[in-house]
């Protein structure tokens, strides 16, 4: 029995048993926490209707979509090219994509952070948003930088798997003669054209200079890493020390449903 189905397995008899739910599947636990808070306050008694439950990745989370159709899944937007969305949207006619970059693009821009924040938190702050966006926002270069490295190299690396890197050699039941390993070697020499690369960076980087700082924070800066990297020790030092599990838990509590999840409420039927 393979991981998936065992997993499949699990939702159905501890977490559905003879209830006539649907399951929502979410990458991870995190994930589950935060859609809780959110279906919560956004559709009180979804319970009745679904569950939630995770799947332990993106890879996992696809399968198990294709074995049960009738399920909803999400998932990170991440690097996803537009070519790849569509391709998505078609083979998994069940899988919603988070509009942002990841679940924790909600918990970056200073403008959202502060919707989300209590009094007595806000009290805290003499300078008002200000005082967040100051710690944030002068960090935002190196970061598109960053970003515009991620969204070039990563669709890169994932053309090169597709091309048989490393794989297409290593493989100890495949192993290719001169003829192949030649083939392979001059597919990954084209598709690692340094100047097409550099070309592809440049531009992708200077699209990103031009965009406003709410689109970099919604859909390309790398929230899984500016969040615990910049995000919570900056909140640390404006608000007080707290652990980054119980603070990003607080803010998904306190966040307002953000509008960009309609599409998911739709998918699974929950009108308003």
């Amino acid at each position: 029995m393979s991981n998936v189905q065992e997993c499949i397995n699990v939702i159905k008899t501890q977490l559905i048993g003879n209830r006539s739910v649907r399951a929502l599947i979410v990458e991870g636990p995190e994930d589950v926490d935060a859609f809780q808070q959110f279906l919560n306050r956004r559709t009180p008694g979804w319970e009745s209707k679904w569950i939630i439950a995770e799947a332990g990745g993106k890879r996992p989370l696809l399968q198990i979509l294709k074995k049960e159709p009738d399920w909803v899944g999400i998932a990170d937007r991440d690097d996803w090219s537009a070519d790849e969305l569509s391709d998505h949207a078609i083979s998994h006619p069940n899988l919603f994509v988070l509009p942002r970059f990841c679940l924790e693009s909600y918990l970056i821009d200073p403008d959202e952070l502060w919707t989300a924040f209590p009094e007595k938190q806000r009290d805290k702050l003499a300078g008002g948003v200000a005082d967040l966006k100051a710690a944030l926002v002068p960090l935002l270069p190196n970061w598109t930088r960053h970003a515009a490295l991620w969204h070039v190299i990563n669709p890169l690396w994932r053309r090169l798997r597709h091309l048989g890197f490393v794989d297409g050699v290593l493989d100890t039941k495949s192993i290719p003669d001169d003829k192949e390993l030649t083939r392979l070697l001059k597919s990954w020499a084209v598709a690692l054209d340094v100047q097409k690369t550099l070309q592809e960076f440049s531009a992708r980087l200077t699209s990103l200079h031009a965009m406003p700082t709410t689109d970099l924070f919604a859909t390309w800066i790398q929230a899984k890493r500016f969040y615990p990297e910049v995000v919570h020790p900056a909140l640390d030092r404006l608000l007080g020390s707290k652990s980054a599990k119980e603070r990003r838990l607080a803010i998904f509590r306190t966040l307002p449903v953000p509008v960009d999840l309609e599409g998911l409420w739709q998918k699974m039927g929950l009108v308003p």
